[in-house]
């Protein structure tokens, strides 16, 4: 609004045009009839869109804002197609960023977001313990926030959606040794906890068939189809040589298989893959990737529900988790099930 209009509406009521400026930023130091009374004249003269001047008069704007680590990966679509219609449904838009899975950027997507004044976020966090700050802040400001899939930030107090990661790692590793293998490799994502959970899970499978891992069994790296490839070329010099992997996501188990198919092996023949997430067309590679799956429109849904009932809600309920339950989905990369060819001879 420009100088002009603002004083004029400052005149009519009799205010000072701090004052109008400060209800049209939505300052907290302004009283309810003030704020009212300067919002009434706003729309009476048509110099703001009345949804406008009821998102001011009820201090929201009616935008959530979502952080994940990669616009293009279909998990995290997916997830965004679950929260769209509970958003929409109740009048809220979206606004998207993506952090590429680094804390910095990450940082500067919520100051943005915080700067436009959403009444809630979303967010899959790359974690860093030097955000913890900006996260703390936003909650005291009065800022929903409902954490997806990711576990990390133990003292911020929000909304968790996630799945059971201890188990996604137990039933990917247990498949491949109900199809015979025995020196099951895992390829690790980075130190969130997810990650290390995946990893602890397949550990507990292994465990639990008296396997014990080597050292060099196990590669830390990232989520990315290239952390996959580059993680699998050092697990191919592994001696005794490996005969399976479980990669903590599909891209990286994608990866793998190319850095197998590169070293001129065969998968699953040589070296059987499982990844996690179920990736979208994951049915549809050159061998079909065996993946443990979650519903990802469920937990977009999930976390939308929860979001909106902290914005809208007078009282703060306690921080709920939901586990979206985790599924084994068998094809060609694993190679065929011990147990499922002793069922086909009987």
């Amino acid at each position: 609004m420009n100088p002009t209009t603002m004083k004029r509406i400052a005149g009519e009521l009799g205010v000072s045009i701090t004052t109008v400026s400060k209800v049209l930023n939505n300052h907290d130091d302004i009283s309810e009839a003030t704020r009212t009374r300067v919002l009434a004249k706003v729309e009476e003269l048509g110099y703001q869109p009345n949804a406008v001047a009821r998102s001011l008069t009820l201090r929201r704007t009616h935008t959530l804002g979502i952080v994940i680590p990669d616009l293009m990966h279909s998990f995290f679509v997916e997830i965004i197609a679950g929260i769209e219609p509970v958003a929409s449904g109740r009048g809220y838009g979206l606004l998207l960023c993506s952090s590429g899975e680094e804390p910095r950027k990450e940082r500067a997507e919520l100051e943005m977001l915080r700067g436009r004044q959403v009444d809630g976020i979303v967010l899959a966090s790359s974690y860093a313990p030097v955000n913890t700050d900006m996260l703390l802040r936003l909650t005291r400001l009065g800022t929903a926030l409902v954490m997806i899939d990711r576990d990390d930030y133990p003292t911020v107090k929000c909304h968790r959606v996630l799945t059971d990661d201890e188990q996604v790692g137990l039933l990917a590793t247990s498949h491949l040794i109900d199809c015979g293998r025995r020196a099951i490799a895992h390829i690790g994502g980075p130190a969130i906890v997810h990650a290390k959970r995946r990893e602890k899970g397949w550990r507990e499978a292994l465990r639990a068939h008296d396997i014990k891992p080597a050292d060099d069994w196990i590669v830390r790296g990232g989520f990315m189809e290239s952390d996959g490839c580059r993680a699998m070329k050092r697990l191919l010099t592994v001696r005794p040589r490996i005969d399976a992997v479980f990669a903590a996501n599909d891209p990286a188990a994608i990866g793998a298989m190319k850095a197998t198919w590169e070293a001129g092996m065969r998968v699953p023949d040589d070296i059987a893959i499982v990844g996690a997430g179920d990736i979208a067309h994951g049915d549809l590679l050159r061998v079909p990737l065996t993946t443990v799956g979650w519903s990802r429109k469920d937990q977009g849904r999930h976390a939308a529900e929860l979001l909106l009932k902290t914005v809208e809600d007078d009282a703060a309920d306690e921080p709920q988790r939901v586990i979206i339950p985790p599924r084994l989905i068998a094809r060609e990369s694993s190679g065929t099930s011990l147990r499922h060819s002793q069922e086909q001879r009987t």
